[in-house]
């Protein structure tokens, strides 16, 4: 995420070499934060019948941490509980093929309901 030299948001929004924050690209990145822009469309997941959330504990790029902040985020604007899945499993962000059919298995049950 710190170095991105092209790409949908605009590149790095920390240049490699000096450190130096780029304020218009981090706005960007800071944009479509997903746990920043959770309230500002809390209307539409309240109205979702099964949000899956789930990390590994040893992500490398830490989503884990962004995990529980969403999770936190929806809790806060008013998602039930038990429309959410939330789920920090004992792995990283690499091989989770085998966490596909635990997760479709509970949104086509939700979903189906």
């Amino acid at each position: 995420m710190l170095f991105r030299p092209q790409g949908r948001l605009g590149g790095a929004a920390v240049r490699p070499v000096t450190a130096q924050i780029r304020p218009d690209v981090w706005q960007r990145w800071l944009d479509w934060d997903p746990v920043r822009m959770a309230p500002q469309h809390a209307d539409v997941l309240q109205s979702l019948r099964a949000i899956w959330i789930d990390a590994g504990t040893r992500d490398e790029w830490f989503l884990d941490l962004g995990a529980e902040a969403f999770h936190a985020t929806l809790r806060e604007i008013g998602v039930p509980a038990d429309v959410i899945h939330f789920e920090l499993f004992d792995g990283s962000h690499m091989g989770v093929d085998y966490r596909y059919p635990l997760s479709l298995a509970w949104l086509c049950q939700r979903i189906a309901e």
